[in-house]
């Protein structure tokens, strides 16, 4: 479905952009060779600066590579006579590249720093050790500018790999237009830069160590593998199956409610993925789209497949002109949701929409809906951005000064380089607060259903609980006795065993019940330890109608197992209870750490029979196993029933799972009006929903930092009855498919 574009030699253009690169590589060699470091970064930095990366990397990836004969370039280039043209052109890009590698690393150098090794966490990637004896792959970042930083990803950018056969870059250049598209690369330095977009396919990969192709638009400069996009689509999905960015969910989670027939003005159409997003999930909702540029909305059709019917809801139009002609009619078009999403790849709200009478405009188009909200990603910008939110709402509806909420991404992955980075103004006509509880009444009504975890921020003050030998050695060997026995029938072949990688294997002992029949008695110790435990520390059981064993996991890990992530945590259940039972000593590594407040990783005493119980939504982590074997015993306590799928199951509460066998069960306790033949539908909206809302106080601020949650719609189709309907096995997908780039708080367990 996707293709990398080639340089088409219209006009002579791989004459030209040779001749331009030429110059540029004479420039900074003579300066090099001169050891006039400064000039050169000079040179280099301004050149980066008018996108020349960008035009570099097409030009190397312009000729096909043989993956079988160390990506050389094939000597046949298809289709084109010019097949000559087109390898000189790729290798004075090569070594162009090369060489502005060599400066970044010149001023390393020249600061300490010395490259010594080849990184084992990222392909082309380098390690450099300080003269100070400090090892980094990341040196001294915080004091560089973008261009310095993207300089030194250049061994990343230029590494090729093959996946299926395919030759795949870090960066795969798509599609470009350097100013205007008359002109389409280009390496002069150019007043218009910021007129520049581009489609590029960047290889990512999460702490799994699971890869994806994210395709993004990037409007001005492109400023490396990190940068900000206008829009991005995972291009394994279709547009607007999911979203990518915390940016965007957060705009669909607080403009998609339960209100019917709702009104959204979009300004701003980005690559399409949210617009797609919205329209799949908001299907009353009559949606609006500004785009003030004609190429944004041609590449959302050719790059992502926008469905074209999508575009009679899309006005080429500028904003401000758009807001006047409402704001001058007699009766002004009312919005319950208006969405300004419009800021450039280095995250800066455009200068020309920073004026009173356009956020003026902006709030007096909102309905009377009291959840009527204004949605503004002011990116850095938001400052200025704030402001403006801040008078529009005191003049159009006497608010009081400071109202707006500014809303900021509660990290998981400490990635942000700046603070402000993300940043969401959003206000409502009426003064408005945002909580968990707040936004699950809004979505799903009053009966909106809540699986009563801990909120993350409040979850990692808490501590964790060791109770010494709370199993014996027999209690120990029972339990290895029922995994072997359940190993070695055909259930475990037919899904109770998962296999996370080489060193590390899960067996699920609550599936078909075998917990609770093969070892009832320790299964009633432990449940009346972790009740007596929560009511004398957290009481989290008070909060729900009844609390169950969400799932009893079997963990073996070998030499090299590890759950690495530091702030992975069990998602929607209570708590969670670890139990050793390998034998003290008969392994080295494994610890068991916890992240403290202060940032810091704890590791527990753990030794065999010992149980940890914490909050579930508390991080943790395992490191790796050095030596031996790791067994552990893990269950995770919720509100909901006690499950028999062989599976880690994200169904609380009274929702449906139709892969337990016990559901029958479950649905006459939880559904005992239901009859043959009645229909479930899901009140889920969205595949994901607000998971914490936590306070930042920053000088004379407060920013509201937001965590979403995966979340999965019904497993039972709308139009299909029950009990059928339960007893028909699907599989769904996973819920990191609906949810991609956010923190990792799955199944993964430790």
């Amino acid at each position: 479905m996707f293709s990398k574009t080639n340089i088409a030699d219209k006009d002579g253009t791989t004459k030209r952009l040779c001749s331009q690169t030429t110059s540029l590589r004479t420039r900074l060699q003579e300066h090099i060779d001169r050891d006039e470091l400064s000039s050169a970064i000079k040179i280099a930095e301004a050149s980066i600066a008018h996108d020349c990366i960008v035009t570099l990397l097409a030009m190397m990836q312009s000729v096909d590579r043989d993956p079988n004969n160390d990506f050389r370039p094939i000597s046949t280039y298809s289709g084109d006579e010019n097949n000559q043209a087109f390898l000189e052109m790729a290798d004075v890009a090569l070594l162009t590249l090369s060489d502005l590698y060599t400066i970044a690393e010149m001023h390393l150098k020249s600061r300490g720093w010395h490259p010594v090794d080849q990184s084992e966490k990222v392909s082309g990637g380098i390690v450099y050790e300080h003269d100070n004896g400090d090892i980094s792959e990341e040196p001294d970042y915080e004091e560089m500018s973008w261009q310095m930083k993207l300089m030194l990803s250049i061994p990343v950018l230029i590494e090729p790999g093959c996946v299926d056969g395919e030759v795949v870059w870090a960066a795969t250049v798509v599609h470009y237009e350097h100013g205007t598209q008359d002109n389409q690369f280009d390496l002069e330095c150019s007043e218009q830069t910021s007129a520049c977009i581009s489609v590029i396919d960047v290889l990512k990969s999460d702490e799994d160590g699971k890869s994806s192709r994210l395709r993004g638009t990037y409007n001005g400069c492109w400023q490396g593998l990190y940068a900000d996009a206008l829009g991005e689509m995972d291009t394994s999905h279709s547009i607007g199956e999911r979203l990518e960015s915390w940016t965007d969910t957060t705009l669909a989670g607080l403009s998609i409610s339960n209100k019917e027939s709702a009104r959204i003005l979009m300004i701003g159409l980005g690559c399409g993925q949210l617009v797609s997003f919205l329209q799949n999930h908001a299907t009353d909702a009559e949606l609006r789209v500004l785009e003030a540029s004609q190429s944004i909305v041609d590449i959302a059709v050719k790059y992502y497949e926008l469905p074209t019917h999508a575009l009679d809801n899309i006005d080429i139009t500028d904003p401000i002109d758009y807001v006047k002609r409402q704001c001058s009619q007699n009766q002004v078009v009312e919005y319950d949701t208006i969405i300004v999403n419009v800021c450039s790849s280095d995250d800066v709200f455009p200068n020309h929409l920073l004026n009173g009478q356009f956020f003026n405009g902006l709030v007096s188009m909102l309905s009377n809906h009291p959840t009527a909200t204004l949605l503004v990603n002011s990116g850095v910008s938001v400052d200025a951005v704030s402001t403006l939110v801040d008078e529009a709402c005191k003049n159009i509806y006497g608010h009081r000064s400071g109202h707006a909420l500014l809303l900021r991404e509660y990290l998981l992955r400490d990635y942000t380089t700046s603070e402000d980075e993300g940043v969401i103004v959003a206000a409502r006509r009426r003064e408005w607060s945002l909580t968990v509880e707040d936004w699950q009444r809004e979505h799903y009504g009053e009966n909106a259903q809540s699986s009563g975890a801990m909120d993350v921020a409040n979850a990692q003050r808490t501590q964790v609980i060791r109770l010494e030998k709370f199993l014996s050695l027999e209690d120990i060997e029972m339990i290895h006795s029922t995994a072997k026995e359940k190993l070695g029938s055909n259930e475990a072949v037919s899904g109770a065993l998962e296999k996370h990688t080489d060193a590390w294997k899960v067996l699920y002992l609550q599936s078909d019940d075998t917990f609770q029949q093969k070892l009832p008695g320790l299964r009633q110790r432990i449940l009346e330890a972790v009740r007596q435990v929560d009511k004398n520390n957290w009481r989290l059981f008070d909060n729900v109608d009844h609390v169950n064993i969400r799932v009893v996991e079997y963990h073996q890990m070998d030499e090299y197992g590890e759950l690495a992530d530091p702030r992975h945590y069990d998602l929607n259940s209570l708590l969670t209870m670890d139990i050793m039972l390998s034998e003290d000593g008969s392994f080295e590594g494994g610890d068991l750490q916890t992240e403290e407040v202060d940032g810091t990783l704890k590791k527990h005493e753990f030794r065999q029979g010992d149980a940890l119980i914490f909050v579930s939504h508390k991080y943790h982590c395992v490191d790796r196993v050095r030596s031996g074997r790791r067994n552990v015993m893990v269950l995770e306590f919720w509100y909901g029933p006690e499950r028999q799928c062989s599976h880690r199951c994200e169904r609380f509460g009274s929702e449906i799972c139709v892969k337990d066998p016990g559901q029958d069960s479950y649905t006459k306790q939880f559904h005992p009006d239901l009859k043959q033949g009645d229909v479930i539908s899901s009140s889920i909206l969205l595949p994901f929903r607000l998971g914490s809302v936590s306070v930042c106080k920053e000088e004379s601020r407060e920013i509201l930092e937001l965590l979403w949650e995966p979340c999965e719609s019904s497993e039972v189709e709308p139009n299909k009855p029950l009990p059928d309907a339960i007893r028909e096995q699907t599989d769904n997908k996973a819920l990191s498919d609906a949810f991609a780039c956010f923190g990792d708080s799955d199944s993964d367990d430790d």
